[in-house]
């Protein structure tokens, strides 16, 4: 590995795209810090660490495991978030609704505070945000409402780190094939009818791969986008272009 190498924490790394970013950088002879409340899997080149990033605790030991290990950070990916909160504006539950803020929103915010020390001049911070930062659907408030949070907070991190010479962007994918939406597709009625559903939303007509994120993730966080910050970008097939009806007969 080289004295060069990338050193990177990834949170939400045990699965879904926060795997596939991890593996991507760790290919790539990057040292990586894999966090997660679940055991994350074993690569090359980087560390598993157990950690709640929505505990005081928890962001103290993934700070002491990113001196330790990785001797400072040159890239930050907030990916971890907490999806189990089903629920529109009048029926999501409070207890839902808050550990959405403290893990989605409130979490990057206070990692990147204890983490910030260790970033140098020209270090990045990429944030995993989503379509659903962009425009909301019904039924999931508290996911809708932390992702819009994240998407604005990535622009106010990019102007208060500007001075720093760290930059700050954020992805924000459509449909993913990760193992959570496969088994929401498989749980419904129709799994088949229900993935050319989620197909259909998208001008490409396919849902997209944790790889082709982490592909963006990895491009944001490199010095190929030196003179990127502030920016969101959709990895979305197209979603996003025609209000979710991109692959949807007019």
């Amino acid at each position: 590995m080289s004295e060069t190498a990338p050193r990177v924490i990834v949170t939400g790394a045990a699965r879904g795209i926060g795997r596939a970013i991890a593996e991507l950088y760790a290919e790539r002879d990057a040292r990586v810090l894999m966090v997660d409340l679940h055991t994350p899997p074993k690569l090359r080149g980087a560390r598993g660490l157990r950690a709640d990033i929505a505990t005081p605790g928890g962001r103290k030991r993934i700070v002491e495991g990113a001196r330790t290990f990785l001797g400072g950070v040159d890239v930050l990916v907030h990916n971890a978030a907490f999806q189990g909160a089903p629920g529109g504006v009048l029926d999501v539950p409070e207890d839902g609704w808050a550990q959405a803020i403290a893990v989605n929103l409130t979490a990057p915010l206070l990692l990147t505070r204890a983490v910030i020390d260790l970033m140098p001049r020209d270090a990045a911070i990429v944030n995993v945000a989503s379509v659903q930062g962009l425009f909301a659907e019904p039924g999931n408030a508290a996911y809708n409402a932390t992702k819009g949070g994240l998407v604005n907070l990535t622009r106010a991190m990019c102007l208060d780190l500007a001075p720093r010479g760290v930059r700050v962007n954020a992805v924000a994918p459509g449909a993913i094939a990760t193992e959570a939406v496969e088994d929401a597709i498989a749980a419904t009625d129709d799994p088949v009818q229900t993935r050319r559903d989620y197909e259909d939303l998208h001008a490409l007509r396919r849902i997209g791969e944790a790889r082709e994120v982490a592909e963006a993730v990895y491009f944001l966080g490199s010095k190929a986008a030196s003179f990127i910050t502030g920016a969101i970008l959709p990895v979305d097939g197209g979603m996003t272009a025609s209000f979710m009806m991109a692959g949807r007969p007019v």
